[in-house]
């Protein structure tokens, strides 16, 4: 049997933001790769639940691992549960470090797809925060 191997990986999390609507929202995702190179990445959308304490998320409203062509923007959507707490994440392909920082994230609620914003649930590139996460492979 083999063993498990841990490992880090830097993370661009917005924290967690809460869907404080009484009906579901679209958590809507602008991703830019402005390198001129394809960029392997990950973007997740995980959904904390409602609860007052909750360890782990409940469930993965989207994970997506592809490769983004450069000079490519890509739009995601996910639909997050009332009054339920949820996070965006973007992880850059280890192979990519350098271009890392050409890749852009943004996120705001949507009362719907194509609908208005929802105010205090915008998070600009530059709002993400950099964090190390341990993940086994």
């Amino acid at each position: 049997m083999s063993e498990r191997k841990h490992r880090t990986q830097i993370v661009r999390t917005t924290g967690i933001l809460q869907n404080n609507l009484g009906v579901a929202l679209t958590a809507h995702l602008d991703l830019v790769n402005l390198n001129n190179d394809p960029v392997e990445v990950r973007v997740q959308v995980l959904n904390w639940g409602n609860a007052v304490t909750q360890t782990n998320p409940v469930s993965t409203l989207l994970d997506i691992t592809q490769t983004l062509p450069g000079n490519t923007r890509m739009a995601f959507n996910a639909t997050v549960p009332a009054s339920f707490h949820y996070e965006v994440r973007l992880s850059v392909g280890c192979n990519n470090d350098s271009e890392g920082d050409n890749v852009l994230l943004t996120t705001y609620g949507r009362t719907a797809v194509g609908g208005g914003q929802v105010v205090g649930l915008s998070v600009l590139d530059s709002q993400f925060q950099t964090v190390t996460v341990e993940s086994c492979f």
